[in-house]
């Protein structure tokens, strides 16, 4: 009789390791895509305003660099076989091209987000980056180098706009972290559902956008410093 229960839960205990397997792949891939981008964010700031303090030259030299990598990335994710590289590399050089064109170029003065205009650029761009789905064969370091920083303009802008219309302290300001905690869990979830590294991926970094304009609004109201900030 013990012999029989224990070839009865054997094929139960693999058939439940064969479906917690992809869990735990997904979230690995989740969680380490979540670590370099907030890691990514937090030290490109620290070097930015290191560069700042030294004049206007260095954060310039820094977005060309940054520009001319970004694309250099996602043109040779273009032949990248492996679609979980593919990705990564794609989304390495959204990032990158956010700094330049997001970042260091408001930083700099030169682009605002309470302006009109960025938020036609936003509007172009986001709807230029979802008609891609409707296309085949664009391959997935494009669409991910474009995603990244097009969906990270989306919650500057709203988040800029309402702490200047109505402040870090408001209920609006309140409101928006709360969205941003609902759609980053959410995202994450529906990523480690997904059971491959690829969801794992995306559902990183949609958490990682999420919070990090949650962690935005809370230094503005002052309830913590920046990382990169000496006092």
């Amino acid at each position: 009789m013990p012999e029989l229960l224990f070839l009865q839960a054997a094929p139960d205990a693999t058939g439940l390791r064969a479906a917690v397997t992809p869990w735990l792949v997904a979230g690995f891939f989740a969680a380490c895509t979540v670590a370099a981008l907030i890691l990514l964010h937090i030290l490109g700031s620290r070097l930015f305003f290191r560069l700042l303090e030294k004049g206007r030259g260095g954060p310039i030299a820094l977005g060309a660099a940054s520009l001319i990598l970004g694309l250099a990335g996602v043109t040779g994710g273009i032949f990248i076989p492996l679609r979980e590289t593919a990705l990564f590399v794609g989304l390495a050089s959204g990032f990158l091209i956010w700094t330049a064109f997001g970042e260091v170029a408001e930083q700099l003065g030169w682009v605002s987000p309470l302006s009109r205009s960025a938020v036609i650029l936003f509007l172009l761009s986001f709807a230029l980056w979802l008609s891609g789905f409707l296309v085949r064969g664009i391959p997935v370091a494009v669409m991910a180098g474009a995603g990244y920083p097009a969906c990270i303009w989306g919650l500057h802008l709203a988040r800029a706009r309402i702490l200047a219309k109505w402040g870090p302290s408001s209920l609006a300001a309140i409101a928006l972290a709360l969205a941003n905690s609902a759609v980053g869990g959410g995202g994450l979830a529906l990523g480690m559902s997904g059971g491959t590294p690829v969801s794992g991926m995306v559902g990183g970094v949609i958490f990682a956008m999420s919070t990090w304009s949650t962690l935005e609004i809370i230094w503005e109201r002052g309830m913590a410093r920046k990382p990169w900030r000496s006092g």
